[in-house]
């Protein structure tokens, strides 16, 4: 049981592959909405109380109401304008937490101050669904406080029975529905993971490094993204020499170098064999001084290979929207490819830079027809841009992706 509970405390934060598994699939906008009904919701209440027929009597109470009702808007205005970093999302349910107390503690009547808690649950809920144990605890803990007021006041005029009755109630719903909620995130995300991650070395598949490198563009509207293609030099010739048990350990030392050594907020991911993926927002950073200290985290590892790393890079603002942002990225990582064979064929060990343009943006967009077999938008067939430098190579090796 012990063990058990550890583990459970011990669970990260799921706010960051939450948000970007939402964007993915294109929910994120639809889980705003839903975060601006309830809170807008949430917010009136308080505010319409203070002009109703039985308004809060003392000046703390119309206080609270007031505290409680911006609160609320508060919240609201931060989901309208955008979808929240994992820090004004902690913000956001300290305060949401803070504004139904007020609410609570500003009624007059206890009973109906109890029943009040109970809207407790939806951030219990929020905090479960995309945040640690600990916030949850501590928002319990909060919900506790808060009901156990009202609850005081309730036992002298209504007995100990229907006091225990409404308490309960409350901490059932505060219960039941935050820790019901992290049972499915955990499952959820213990999935995601197994289907996303390359089993050695804990990175992203290509498949999912596409998708996360999509994400991440949307999610950024200014700023540039960075494509690192990183091969192992003679890492056949480390296979043959020390067998393939050795290679495999070396493949999960590059994983756990570039994880180390990329720079924070990069998506990393395997491509196959002994090639790796990063991408990142690069900001103002230098992209030859991001490839180089890619191959620099290779180079000092203690087996015998290194690292020959191709680097391209475009404004986010150039990546198109949706379905074709994967055609992008793709086009992104066949330049970074072809810029890591350079760095390859000058002897390996150093890093090679190109700067590339997503083929078609500016220009006419594809023409796309709706197909009822896929139910899902398809582009016409025409012609597409070849770089014939590269065609039959680049053709070749990124025919899967």
């Amino acid at each position: 049981m012990v063990t058990a509970i550890r583990w459970w405390w011990r669970q990260p934060d799921h706010f960051e592959w939450l948000s970007a598994f939402l964007h993915v699939r294109r929910m994120a906008t639809m889980t705003r909405g839903v975060v601006v009904a309830v809170t807008s919701c949430l917010a009136v209440v308080p505010l319409v109380i203070l002009l109703g027929s039985a308004p809060p009597a003392s000046p703390l109470q119309r206080t609270l109401s007031v505290v409680a009702g911006l609160g609320g808007l508060a919240g609201t205005a931060l989901w309208l304008h955008h979808f929240p970093t994992k820090t004004q999302s902690i913000a956001f349910s300290v305060a949401a937490s803070f504004s139904i107390a007020c609410a609570v503690l500003a009624q007059s009547d206890p009973l109906t101050a109890i029943l009040g808690c109970t809207t407790f649950a939806s951030i219990s809920g929020y905090i479960a669904l995309f945040h640690t144990p600990a916030l949850m605890v501590g928002n319990l803990f909060v919900v506790i406080a808060v009901t156990a007021v009202p609850a005081a006041r309730l036992v002298d005029t209504d007995g100990y029975v229907r006091t225990i009755a409404a308490a309960a109630v409350v901490l059932i719903g505060n219960i039941a529905v935050p820790y019901g909620v992290q049972i499915i995130v955990h499952t959820l995300g213990v999935d995601l993971l197994k289907a996303d991650r390359d089993p050695l070395t804990g990175l992203y598949n290509r498949r999912a490094f596409l998708r996360r490198t999509a994400a991440l563009a949307a999610a950024n509207g200014e700023g540039s993204l960075l494509i690192a293609m990183i091969d192992l030099d003679r890492f056949k010739r480390l296979n043959d020499t020390h067998g393939h048990g050795h290679g495999d350990r070396a493949l999960a030392a590059v994983g756990r170098a570039l994880r180390d050594h990329a720079p924070r907020g990069s998506v990393i991911g395997r491509a196959g064999g002994e090639e790796f993926l990063v991408a990142v927002d690069l900001g103002d950073a230098d992209p030859r001084a991001v490839g180089h200290g890619l191959c620099r985290a290779v180079e000092v590892l203690p087996f015998a290979t290194t690292a020959s790393v191709g680097t391209t890079c475009v404004p986010i603002a150039e990546i198109p929207a949706g379905d074709d942002a994967q055609d992008a990225i793709t086009e992104l990582i066949a330049a970074a490819d072809a810029a890591m064979y350079e760095a390859k064929r000058n002897g390996g060990n150093q890093t090679r830079h190109r700067d590339r343009k997503i083929a078609g943006h500016g220009r006419t967009p594809r023409r796309r027809m709706w197909s009822s077999t896929t139910q899902r938008w398809e582009a016409l067939p025409g012609p597409r841009p070849v770089d014939h430098r590269h065609r039959r190579r680049d053709s070749g090796r990124f025919a899967s992706w």
